[in-house]
């Protein structure tokens, strides 16, 4: 449940579509934006659009509603969660060449894609030793918290993930997966990299829809198994079961998420950044 204090609604959204006239629509999607008292960041891009943008509920739904009205992006996907306080500093909507960016070309997740599997059938698929788990998000986010028994790629970007696949899948002193499951915060990387995979000969490939976000919204956390928390790119740095905002900073210094504990808790750095992260949140 979330905070009854929690009075911005935040809303992850995306949607793969062919959308030759993206750019026209630039403008009256920052003016609904900027008419309903919403901030944030939202990708427009001849694949799609992709973002996460926060406000007022009624807000929201006036973005939504000017986005569900283009013809292309009727199916979008959209999570929401709540925050204490707005989570961004102003609204930016950009013109991309991708939504996600992998840089592989011919990776159309409108024409190949993985199995979706629902957050209530995740635990089964990822606890077979025959599938090979892979969070295919970056290091800084697998450092505060994955699923129990996922490979982490180590990766600083979503560019380096099909040379890793590559490497990890020639590896002869690894036998080759039976199958590969994949997860990412909102479900969207894992569009391209369930795309990919299957593009370079494994069969058997499933995503969790609606990503990490909708898992911890659905499955409770006595049956989770998921472990730490979840990193968000605004504000809130990261949220856990339930979404509920977790306790974390950004380093001014190397930007990285740092768990700091509660007044309550005694204050101060608990983990996580560089060595100015500890200097900074060490308890007064």
């Amino acid at each position: 449940m979330m905070d009854a204090d929690q009075k911005i609604s935040v809303a992850a959204l995306y949607c793969f579509a062919r959308w030759p006239e993206f750019a026209e629509h630039r403008v009256p999607l920052y003016q609904a934006a900027m008419a309903g008292g919403v901030k944030g960041t939202l990708l427009l891009a001849d694949e799609g659009i992709n973002g996460t943008i926060a406000g007022p509920r009624a807000g929201l739904d006036h973005v939504l509603d000017a986005i569900r009205a283009i013809a292309e992006l009727g199916g979008i996907d959209v999570k929401f969660a709540a925050a204490r306080e707005m989570p961004f500093g102003r609204l930016k909507v950009r013109l991309k060449k991708e939504i996600v960016t992998m840089g592989v070309d011919g990776i159309d997740p409108l024409h190949v894609v993985g199995t979706y599997v629902a957050p209530q059938d995740w635990n089964a698929l990822i606890a077979d030793p025959e599938t090979l788990v892979i969070d295919t998000r970056n290091a800084y986010e697998v450092g505060i918290g994955t699923f129990a028994g996922a490979e982490d790629p180590g990766t600083r970007s979503f560019r380096q993930f099909p040379e890793w696949m590559r490497a990890r899948l020639a590896d002869e002193a690894r036998p080759a997966p039976k199958r590969v499951a994949m997860f990412c915060t909102g479900g969207i990387r894992c569009e391209k990299a369930t795309a990919y995979v299957k593009s370079v000969g494994i069969d058997e490939v499933y995503h969790l829809k609606g990503g990490i976000l909708k898992y911890l919204e659905e499955v409770p956390e006595a049956e989770s198994l998921w472990q730490g928390a979840c990193y968000v790119f605004d504000e809130r740095v990261a949220v856990g079961h339930g979404l509920a905002q977790s306790a974390y900073s950004l380093c001014h210094a190397c930007g990285a998420p740092v768990a700091v504990a509660s007044a309550e808790e005694g204050g101060g750095y608990v983990e996580g950044g560089c060595a100015a992260c500890r200097a900074a949140y060490v308890a007064v």
